[in-house]
């Protein structure tokens, strides 16, 4: 049971309480509200790191892990175990996220205390995981912070002690050994010698394998086919060239003019025959549509009337007589 539960249920606004992975917190309200029909009593605490508000049903306080801040005495015991030797840091680290994440919700502040410690421990050995870091950096900035809260004096104060007690000048922790280590990871894991099983005796096909009947009645014929091609290897024994064959150029005649290059393209038009002397010239064509023929005037008879274009004008109907 979390330190102080006992006395939770009897909170009043202005006390100091501790909520889990949060910080270090104080009551502002405790009223009456109705969720979903029902009326349940909440309490509302403000986290004094940065002002943010929490509301908690006063029946799940205790669930939950919230608890008082820790006394002087506590402190005292704190840094008593924290200069102990404590116990070797588990290396399954399935198991110890598990033991870690229980010691942060309901380990009080002796439970931030071993996580930071064991930790510790453990990256003496190796740098620390990602999570595993940063769950580090959190527990001890919690636990900074509720140690200076409970002795009343700045944070900066509280990690120095923190730090002073963690590393003492002139002494050095007990580590543990890579060969340890290593193999209590494998005692963890199942493993049984290499992973990839190189070490043993590899099952490979040998060099040298009995034929059967087959493959001699086999090799016997192609010994008799390689007999008949090695003379045909030796006359080809010079490397093939890959693409066509260079066309055979024409023998050439002695004193003969060398022929012409070919000229590629279509061949031009023949020009038109120069008219005799004394002829006119004749008249250039002209291009496009010729022109319609117009329609013979009658003599005397007045010209017609232009087209109009464009629909003709609607009739207008006939007024009726009264």
């Amino acid at each position: 049971m979390p330190e102080g539960s006992a006395s939770l249920n009897q909170l009043a606004v202005g006390d100091r309480v501790v909520y889990p992975n949060q910080g270090v917190c104080r009551v502002t309200a405790i009223d009456t509200k109705e969720v979903a029909g029902q009326k349940l009593i909440f309490v509302t605490m403000r986290r004094e790191e940065d002002n943010a508000l929490l509301m908690v049903p006063q029946q799940k306080v205790v669930a939950i892990g919230v608890r008082r801040v820790a006394s002087p005495d506590d402190v005292k015991n704190l840094f008593a175990f924290l200069r102990s030797d404590g116990d070797k840091a588990d290396l399954d680290w399935k198991q110890r996220a598990r033991t870690n994440q229980e010691r942060m919700t309901q380990g009080g502040i002796l439970g931030l205390a071993e996580v930071v410690k064991d930790l510790q421990v453990l990256s003496e050995l190796r740098p620390l995981p990602t999570k595993e870091r940063e769950l580090y950096d959190n527990a001890r900035h919690l636990l900074v912070s509720e140690v200076a809260t409970a002795l009343g004096t700045a944070e900066v104060n509280a990690e120095d002690a923190i730090d002073l007690v963690l590393f003492p000048p002139g002494r050095e922790r007990p580590k543990r050994t890579a060969a340890e280590f290593a193999k209590g990871d494998e005692d963890d894991l199942g493993l049984d010698g290499d992973l990839l099983g190189l070490d043993g005796d590899l099952d490979l096909p040998s060099d040298e394998e009995p034929q059967s009947e087959s493959d001699e009645e086999s090799s016997s014929e192609e010994e008799g086919e390689e007999s008949s091609e090695e003379k045909g290897d030796e006359e080809s024994s010079a490397p093939k060239k890959r693409g066509r064959p260079p066309k055979a150029k024409p023998a050439e005649a002695e004193g003969a003019e060398p022929a012409a290059p070919k000229k590629r393209g279509r061949p031009p038009k023949p020009k038109p025959e120069a008219p005799p002397e004394g002829a006119e010239p004749a008249a250039p064509k002209k291009r496009g549509r010729p022109p319609k023929p117009k329609p013979p005037e009658v003599e005397g008879a007045a010209p017609a009337a232009p087209k109009k274009r464009g629909r003709p004008p609607k009739a207008k109907p006939a007024d009726s007589e009264d």
